[in-house]
């Protein structure tokens, strides 16, 4: 089951208000140099205007990704970031990865609200669990 990572907060330093949001997401990892060096799947933890904290089993390790979903017209939806912290999660064996978003600002605010939507759909239809990311 997905665990949740409220006592895994740190004190609040964001430029946006942060909203729960767990979502199923693919990744594709790269190095400073922007050659890709790995992928896999995560789940969103929250996220905001400006950037998401995700969960995984396995450590992100590299300085930009690209966050893959599917909105609820079918459309693959894909939005750019930077990594900007991975620590280890307290209450699960897995990795939570602070993300900036960055990139064009509208493509941003489509990425983010497409991830809201999805969301509040899965929120009522399906239970998410850690066992989906292998």
């Amino acid at each position: 089951m997905f665990q949740s990572t409220k006592a895994d907060t740190t004190a609040e330093k964001r430029r946006a208000p942060r909203i729960d949001a767990i979502n199923s997401v693919e990744y594709v990892l790269y190095d400073e140099k922007k050659i890709k060096i790995g992928h896999g799947k995560a789940f969103t933890v929250n996220l905001s205007q400006t950037g998401t904290l995700v969960q995984t089993k396995n450590k992100i390790d590299g300085a930009f990704i690209i966050l893959m979903t599917i909105d609820l017209d079918g459309t693959k939806l894909k939005v750019t970031g930077k990594i900007i912290n991975s620590r280890p999660c307290k209450q699960a064996e897995s990795y939570l990865t602070g993300i900036e978003f960055v990139g064009p600002k509208d493509k941003r605010i489509k990425a983010v609200v497409a991830f809201v939507k999805a969301y509040q759909r899965k929120k009522h239809h399906e239970e998410i669990s850690f066992d989906d990311l292998n």
